[in-house]
């Protein structure tokens, strides 16, 4: 018997070793972190074989992704949700779908026949959901990001059939919360109802929805490495008309956008001085949240245009009327 092989019997540990290493390199292949992909790009056409060989398209979610919210983001931080401001999913099931990240969006793109138009900058698809008994439920998940940093992001749900009125209820019981920023009813039609509103939620600390698509997308987000601001400021347009079978087509839109400084993470306040009653402490803050309810007195119109269909991707008001707060923000 040689040498090498008089070791290798006598030394378990040093055998335990190596199949720990071979074992943990297997994993790394399998389930690979963002930062390991980023920082060795060679890495990525093997990564990408192995998923098509075990017939996976997207990077399954780490086991320690931090949850989002129980409460949606069209709620303000720290309400507890129980599908209100957002159409409850149906129990037919949910189908998730998540297209190539890689792709560019902007201006107004289809959406659950109808226009959805987007605020400014290029977007980028995360997630598509189709649920209900029948799949009369879409919700469309979109980001922007800046600077490696996300500045934004859409969760778009709408109809393509009528649902009952209960929907409604649970939809407009967000426009009635004490704790948001702001809160607009619109009342134009007796057929419709029309609110929007706005307030703010915290990415770290809570779980930040209940709801298998935002869930799912922000878990995506965050395997592919985008970097979240912890606070993020949440506008919410509610809008559903009463259908001719005495239902309602619904649409529901929230917004989350970035008021951290252009390409960083860096807030104008802490995490914890978001609340309404704390913004006059908070010059920056407060700042922010004005011109974000200034945005969406003028948003809203895009949004009912599209709704009934009646918006194209280049009309010359929706360039202007797109420009969020967190898209025109410079770098002071």
């Amino acid at each position: 018997m040689s040498a090498a092989s008089r070791l290798w019997h006598r030394a378990p540990l040093w055998r335990t070793c190596v199949f720990s290493i071979l074992i943990f390199t297997a994993l790394t292949l399998l389930y690979p972190p963002a930062y390991l992909t980023r920082a060795i790009p060679a890495l990525q056409p093997v990564i990408d074989r192995i998923n098509r060989t075990l017939g996976r398209t997207t990077p399954a979610p780490v086991p320690d992704t931090p949850p989002l919210p129980d409460a949606p983001p069209d709620a303000p931080a720290g309400q507890q949700a129980d599908g209100a401001g957002a159409p409850p999913a149906g129990p037919g099931g949910t189908q998730v779908a998540a297209p190539p990240i890689t792709s560019d969006l902007s201006g107004a793109i289809p959406f659950a026949g109808r226009i959805l138009p987007l605020p400014a900058g290029i977007w980028h698809p995360v997630l598509t959901t189709q649920s209900g008994p029948h799949g009369e439920l879409l919700s469309n998940v979109l980001v922007r990001a800046e600077g490696g940093v996300v500045t934004g992001v859409v969760i778009a749900r709408g109809s393509t059939q009528s649902l009952p009125l209960s929907t409604v209820d649970a939809m407009n019981n967000g426009c009635h919360d004490d704790r948001n920023y702001l809160s607009r009813l619109v009342t134009t039609d007796p057929k419709v109802m029309e609110c929007w509103f706005t307030g703010h939620v915290q990415i770290e600390g809570q779980p930040l929805s209940d709801s298998v698509d935002i869930q799912t997308a922000f878990n995506r987000l965050h395997v592919l490495g985008f970097p979240i601001p912890y606070i993020m400021l949440v506008a919410t347009w509610d809008y559903a008309e009463i259908s001719a079978d005495h239902g309602a087509n619904i649409e529901n839109v929230t917004i989350l956008l970035s008021p951290a400084r252009k390409g960083t993470m860096t807030l104008p306040a802490p995490p914890d001085q978001w609340m309404k009653q704390l913004l006059p402490k908070n010059p920056g803050a407060e700042r922010f949240v004005h011109q974000a309810n200034d945005w969406m007195e003028g948003w809203t119109a895009m949004l009912r245009r599209g709704f009934h269909g009646t918006l194209s991707a280049g009309a010359p008001d929706l360039a202007v009327a797109a420009r969020d707060p967190a898209s025109v923000m410079n770098a002071d």
